[in-house]
């Protein structure tokens, strides 16, 4: 512990002392990112696009457009792009701290070349070493090695969900991500050996870090545990100490809460975007440290910087926090509002039930969800049985394909999940307790391949039937089914499922029901202009919810409609201004 706060007194007497450099640093990696790195991301992926003449990218068409020749080459420079940012990003913080350590001055000019000296192995076999190392680090990145492309990299939550759902799928993922975040610890020093070490390859770098962390392993884990334990302290003690006033003055003055609000939310902006990035520097301090062994303060007297001035500085963080605060004002006056996204349970309420049943139907309707949404498939005998996958194994424990069963026969079944039981039902059964309840559904329809030429009809028959063409929603991932649906009755509102989507979307259909991790605010935009309803699924978390709810999003697809509702009922025109930043820093950092 001793030569840990050694360590950690060493990089905040660094950073303290060349802080001009860091801010320098600091403020061109952000002005790259955000004027190079994003629009050139961005330019690409639409003349992409434009060459294969996709409108856009689904999972049905994603294979056919990634294998496209011009396609592949811009993927591959966008994925050199990305290393090439990624590298000169740490490489310079890791180059500073080694400096630093050692009481060596140093120019920008000079670390800028030798890392330039290295980019030769961006352009060999071995950079497939470093793309390896840095997919080991993704499941780190967030909240060890924060960098500024990585952080909102992550699985769908949808595949995560799937894996979950049985014991069989906890133990293999948690197995599998141990097994990564191991590997990912031990290679986390490649990057800062690479860079630091004029006559180093990547894959020399990777084993000297591999061979290190056998004896070093703890004392690392331990560090960077420290470190993020006390960033996460001091974000919480400003964020108090900072809304403070604004929680007194709301009480008092309500009418000066709403300008209050906004200085506060872009004080807390600009503060956090520091604190990340002293965190940033703080990790590069620590594993430059670590590695090289150099626990002693660097020679440089601070008064070498005392020349510098803080007007300059002082001026352009008036000016931002100026702008933040006239945009956060004006942000913040238009969300009090209340928000009409409907809350849809996710094949009903599973909480208690088993999925897709009646059950469930009733609990989720007594949880105040506005639809219900259900998967149906058709069966053998042309019916309709509620039920979401194609065969009987995971809820039944049977090898049965539904499409080769009978409704009758898949009746008599009884399905099993988290503990509970049930039967399972047919379209009518639920239809007819839904009119009961007085709450419509989202019927989805699985497409197994074997249906009847005439399923929409019979679909739509059935709908026609007990009178609700006109309040029901309709949705599947077969998008030409989809579009025949709407075409065959135009006053039913149907939709289409994604999994995933990059690009615009111009669908002849009513809503678009889409996995959280695809939706941007630029197609939120869009649809909102055409208009075309949009669905957000599967939304299990908090953040999720609070996230699209405040977004005003058509409906959010949940496994928690009790949570949904409260969530969306926070958002009233009764609720506080700090609420309303306590909420959008939850989801912003």
């Amino acid at each position: 512990m001793h030569k840990a706060g050694q360590v950690m007194r060493q990089a905040v007497h660094n950073i303290y002392v060349y802080r001009f450099d860091y801010v320098q640093v600091f403020a061109l990696i952000r002005i790259f990112q955000f004027l190079l790195m994003i629009p050139v991301t961005s330019i690409v992926l639409k003349l992409m696009l434009r060459v294969t003449g996709f409108t856009h990218i689904t999972e049905q068409n994603w294979q056919s457009f990634v294998t496209h020749p011009f396609v592949m080459i811009m993927i591959c420079l966008l994925i050199l792009l990305f290393l090439l940012f990624v590298y000169y990003e740490m490489g310079f913080l890791f180059l500073m701290a080694f400096h630093q350590q050692r009481g060596l001055r140093y120019r920008f000019l000079p670390l800028w070349q030798q890392l330039n000296r290295k980019v030769v192995y961006f352009f060999s076999v071995q950079v497939l070493f470093l793309i390896v190392y840095l997919a080991l680090l993704m499941p780190l990145a967030s909240f060890m090695l924060p960098l500024t492309l990585t952080q909102s990299i992550s699985l769908p939550h949808f595949l995560t969900e799937e894996i979950m759902s049985s014991r069989a799928g906890r133990l293999a993922y948690a197995a599998v991500a141990s097994i990564i975040v191991m590997i990912g610890i031990r290679s986390i020093l490649t990057l800062p050996i690479f860079t630091i070490q004029p006559n180093i390859s990547i894959l020399r770098s990777f084993k000297q870090s591999w061979r290190f962390s056998k004896r070093g392993l703890f004392e690392l884990v331990v560090l960077l545990a420290m470190l993020l334990t006390g960033h996460l302290l001091m974000m919480l003690g400003i964020t108090v100490v900072a809304t403070f006033p604004l929680y007194l003055i709301e009480r008092l003055m309500p009418s000066a809460a709403l300008v209050t609000a906004g200085l506060t939310l872009a004080f807390l902006e600009m503060v956090f975007v520091v604190l990340f990035s002293l965190l940033q520097a703080m990790f590069s301090q620590v594993m430059v440290a670590i590695t090289y062994n150099t626990p002693v303060m660097g020679k440089i007297s601070a008064t070498i910087h005392r020349k510098r001035r803080y007007k300059p500085l002082l001026l352009i963080s008036g000016i931002v926090f100026l702008v933040l605060s006239m945009m956060n004002i004006n942000s913040l006056e238009k969300s009090v509002y209340a928000p009409d996204t409907k809350i849809i349970a996710h094949r009903g309420y599973v909480a208690g039930n088993v999925e897709n049943t009646i059950s469930g139907l009733v609990s989720a309707a007594n949880a105040g969800a506005d639809l219900i949404e259900i998967d149906i498939q058709q069966t053998v005998d042309g019916e309709f049985v509620v039920f979401h996958d194609r065969t009987l194994r995971r809820l039944a424990g049977k090898n049965g394909v539904i499409a080769n069963m009978t409704l009758s026969e898949l009746k008599t079944l009884t399905i099993h999940q988290n503990g509970f039981s049930d039967k399972i039902a047919s379209l009518d059964d639920c239809i007819e307790i839904a009119k009961a309840l007085d709450v419509a559904l989202l019927i989805e329809l699985k497409v197994h391949g074997q249906e009847t030429e005439d399923v929409l009809p019979k679909l739509v028959e059935k709908l026609r039937k007990y009178k609700v063409l006109d309040s029901y929603y309709v949705q599947s991932a077969d998008g030409q089914k989809m579009t025949q649906l709407k075409k065959l009755v135009p006053n039913l509102r149907v939709g289409i499922v994604y999994a995933l989507n990059i690009g615009p979307m111009e669908e002849n259909v009513d809503f678009i029901a889409l996995e959280e991790s695809w939706v941007t605010e630029q197609l939120i935009e869009e649809l909102k202009q055409h208009p075309t309803d949009l669905f957000v699924w599967t939304l299990n978390d908090d953040r999720s919810l609070q996230t699209f709810i405040e977004k005003n999003v058509s409906g959010v697809i949940t496994d928690h409609p009790d949570v949904a509702r409260e969530l969306r009922t926070q958002q009233s025109e009764n609720q506080y201004f700090l609420q309303r930043i306590l909420n959008r820093l939850r989801f912003i950092f």
